[in-house]
Order: structure tokens, then sequence, then C-alpha cells
């Protein structure tokens, strides 16, 4: 899922053409991600605003690649500074 949404998160510099399958990808894969952890909360919602997108255009999903952009970004600062605290010996 997290890469999935890493993918359509770059829609610009990603050929469009294989984001329906990346979609496709994370609908199979969706049904066995954790749920119950609330790190996830902002990815997993996202992700399931794109498995129930009806799209017109293939490959566009119109504000919801904005969307996956900003739940990535803090996705990847989080991990980024738990890995410093870490780095660090921070508690």
């Amino acid at each position: 899922m997290i890469h999935a949404l890493g993918v359509l998160s770059r829609p610009p510099i990603t050929d469009r053409s294989g984001l329906d399958m990346v979609v496709g990808i994370m609908r199979d894969l969706m049904p066995g991600v954790t749920r119950e952890n609330p790190r996830l909360l902002g990815l997993t919602q996202t992700a399931d605003q794109f498995l129930s997108c009806r799209v017109s255009v293939p490959g566009c999903y119109g504000s919801l690649h904005d969307r996956a952009w900003k739940v990535m970004n803090d996705w990847d600062r989080r991990r980024l500074a738990e890995a410093w605290d870490r780095a660090r010996g921070a508690k």
C-alpha cells in the first residue's frame, strides 16, 4: 500500500498509463493491511479513496494525487524523524 501510494503521489513524473494497474494492485493488497495502527490512518484513508474513485480519464485521479503526495510526505517525515531519534539515542 505504501509503495503504491508513493507511485500515485507522483503522477507528473510517472507514466499515467500504469496508474490504474497500481490502483488494482492496491485493491488486491488492501484486505491484508493493518487498520488498527493509528500511524497508518492517513495512508489507509487515502488508499480507500483511490479504490472508491471513479475515473473518467485513465490514470487521472484528480485531487487524490495531491492528497497522496501530502500523506506520503508526512509519512516520510515521521519515519525520518524516528530514525534520527534512534540514531541519536533519543527515547
